[in-house]
């Protein structure tokens, strides 16, 4: 827990300073090969080429054989395989611009890295809402982090739209629902806004 705090105190120390005017904030979407969830980021930039990066997840783990299948005389949906495991990542990283003044038009590919402190929430697999999240709840840090690629469209209002595609790496300490690791590729779609 202390590492977290740690982290927490770092992040938001960083969010009140300023670098230049070239830093953003944003939230956006995750869609990945282990499951899907949201995000949301603080950048830095250091200079053209390199900006920090600060971001928390929000990231519902599935099942690799979860199946949906639909009851057609009542309309309600069940759902096979299922496990109710959220993963919170905390991390840090870069984004490096390596075609800063190469390209024309409002766009810039990047390369990015990240790690941090990961907290795994495991619920219960069956029962209410309380019974799964609050009564029978499990909960679990480890590290890990996310190397990938992408593209910033920078748009007139001062607004970015991001997409990404990388692979997180998301280990465990042990097995948590019958896996020891939640690595996989992950497509990232973002909306940015400069502060």
């Amino acid at each position: 827990m202390k590492k977290i705090t740690y982290c927490l105190i770092i992040i938001s120390s960083l969010s009140s300073q300023s670098l230049s005017s070239l830093n953003y904030s944003g939230f956006g979407l995750d869609v990945g090969e282990r499951g899907s969830g949201i995000f949301f980021n603080r950048t830095w930039s250091k200079s053209e080429e390199l900006c920090f990066i600060s971001e928390i997840r929000i990231f519902d783990v599935k099942h690799p054989d979860e199946i949906i299948i639909q009851d057609y005389n009542t309309g309600r949906g069940y759902k096979f395989n299922d496990i109710n495991l959220m993963l919170l990542p905390l991390l840090l990283g870069a984004k490096y611009y390596p075609f800063v003044g190469k390209i024309a038009n409002n766009f810039a590919p990047f390369v990015s890295a990240k790690a941090g402190p990961i907290l795994a929430l495991d619920g219960a697999e069956s029962g209410t809402f309380k019974e799964k999240w609050i009564t029978n709840l499990d909960y679990y840090f480890t590290l890990g982090g996310y190397f990938g690629v992408g593209a910033d469209l920078l748009a007139s209002n001062s607004t970015i739209l991001s997409i990404r595609v990388g692979y997180d790496i998301l280990p465990m300490k042990g097995k948590i629902d019958g896996s020891d690791q939640y690595n996989g590729a992950l497509v990232r779609f973002g909306f940015n806004w400069k502060k």
